[in-house]
């Protein structure tokens, strides 16, 4: 019996803490800032003062279960940002809200989620992605992208492609982005992710950011 009330209380414990909010803190351009993730789904931002700079809910936020939040410089400028991580069947989707100086408030970056597992590539203002395609991740990709006024740029790809349909063939296709045009610049077998320690990990880390400039000239 003993053991059984020990057990419920645990498990009482584990929903109050799920349902707690998530609170983080950082100092920012000589101000404390304050940002709290509801486990209802909205996420607040205050200044020091107590004043929201920042407020959202789930319709705009990744609708997924919660990770964690947390402050940190993602785009290299020196003020750190607000990221927030999600369990997800898409492994690392992330929401974005970067601090805006001008204005010292912050800003959403809109469909930051489609881009999971963001990587900067140092010295540049550029990241890349990583998603699996299907086909049990046989099929997979990886974007090419900046952020321009707080807006997302996508400016390349590469595609790796194993499960595919006659008369395709398997491949890893690269390609220049600019809106809507597409062009395809590089075409490697799949064997060429053997070379690399990390497999197709380490081919997109090697051929981003050996190339990454050529894609960012013609935007």
């Amino acid at each position: 019996m003993k053991n059984l009330i020990l057990i419920f209380g645990v498990f009482l414990f584990a929903i109050a803490k799920g349902q707690s909010d998530s609170i983080a803190f950082a100092k920012i351009n000589g101000e404390v800032y304050k940002a709290v993730y509801n486990h209802n789904g909205t996420l607040l931002i205050l200044n020091h003062v107590g004043k929201p700079v920042f407020s959202t809910n789930k319709k705009t936020l990744y609708d997924e279960g919660f990770w964690k939040l947390e402050f940190k410089d993602f785009d290299g400028d020196g003020y750190k940002d607000v990221v927030v991580e999600y369990y997800s069947n898409v492994p690392d989707c992330q929401d974005l809200i970067l601090y805006d100086k001008q204005t010292r408030r912050f800003v959403l970056i809109k469909d930051f989620p489609d881009f999971p597992a963001p990587v900067h590539l140092k010295g540049t203002n550029l990241y890349y992605s990583y998603h699996r395609s299907g086909c049990a991740d046989n099929n997979w990709d990886s974007d090419l992208f900046k952020i321009v006024n707080f807006k997302i740029v996508k400016i390349g790809n590469i595609s790796g492609q194993d499960c595919v349909d006659p008369p395709d063939k398997p491949g890893i296709f690269i390609c220049k982005i600019n809106g809507k045009n597409e062009l395809l610049v590089k075409k490697y077998p799949l064997s060429e992710i053997e070379n690399f320690k990390y497999s197709k990990w380490g081919f997109i880390a090697w051929y981003w950011k050996r190339n990454c400039y050529n894609f960012n000239a013609s935007n």
